[in-house]
């Protein structure tokens, strides 16, 4: 039988899309988040699908830091443009210093030459899911400060919506009901609690950008770093089925 994924409670799992021929487990982060598109369902994944740089190192870019670490604004990031490709190639520079996260770029784990996140699911399968304006930290170093914002299908979680107040006291969205504690933003990669990204920057500089650690606080990691969990999130519509069957 089917139902109403509106039926279901917080924390509640589902199928939805694949990834590298598996299917991928969400669960349920929200009901029609503030800020978020109305009638709207917001979902996060279970577990973390992989481990990836949210940038690569830019040779040509005029900040030294972002030379050799990568660059910590979330609308240019490799990372962002991934998650919402289908199929390969799927970079394409975002500014002049941009460059794409091969070997060289990344300190593990390249991927550019792997086909975008969104790859595998089926059109059914997006055609309910939605766009989500995102309020996103600007560093203060090099980009300006205050905040922007972006428009994407898949997204990060920021430091606000993971309880873990604000940065440079600027909210980047709305706390989801789920992240209440350090234990409850624990996530886990093969079996192990691991790290995971934040679309927030470190705000006093332009390399380093917010992750949940594996215990579940927050830190920070230069952008080029390959060996951080990714936990992607997204809005699917509210009047979608869902089977009753695991």
């Amino acid at each position: 039988m089917a139902q109403p994924i509106t039926n279901l409670s917080l924390n509640d799992k589902i199928k939805y899309g694949s990834y590298k021929g598996a299917p991928i487990i969400w669960r349920i982060a929200d009901f029609n988040h503030p800020g978020y598109p109305s009638n709207s369902v917001t979902l996060i994944s279970d577990v973390i699908l992989c481990e990836k740089a949210f940038d690569a190192k830019e040779p040509i870019n005029s900040d030294s830091d972002r030379q050799k670490d990568g660059n910590n604004r979330y609308a240019h990031s490799n990372l962002r443009q991934w998650l919402n490709k289908r199929g390969s190639p799927w970079y394409e520079a975002q500014h002049s210093a941009d460059a794409p996260p091969n070997s060289s770029g990344v300190s593990t784990n390249p991927y550019d030459t792997e086909p975008g996140f969104l790859t595998e699911f089926t059109d059914d399968e997006l055609s309910v899911l939605l766009e989500t304006t995102l309020t996103v930290v600007k560093n203060t170093v090099t980009d300006g400060g205050g905040s922007e914002t972006v428009v994407d299908k898949i997204f990060l979680a920021s430091r606000t919506e993971v309880g873990l107040a604000n940065e440079q006291g600027i909210a980047e969205g709305v706390q989801f009901p789920i992240f209440t504690d350090d234990a409850s933003r624990i996530a886990q990669h093969n079996g192990s609690n691991d790290y995971w990204w934040l679309r927030t920057p470190f705000a006093s500089n332009s390399r380093h950008v917010r992750y949940v650690k594996s215990d579940g606080s927050r830190y920070e990691n230069t952008a080029y770093q390959g060996s951080v969990g990714v936990r992607p999130l997204c809005n699917l519509k509210s009047d979608i089925l869902v089977s009753d069957l695991p």
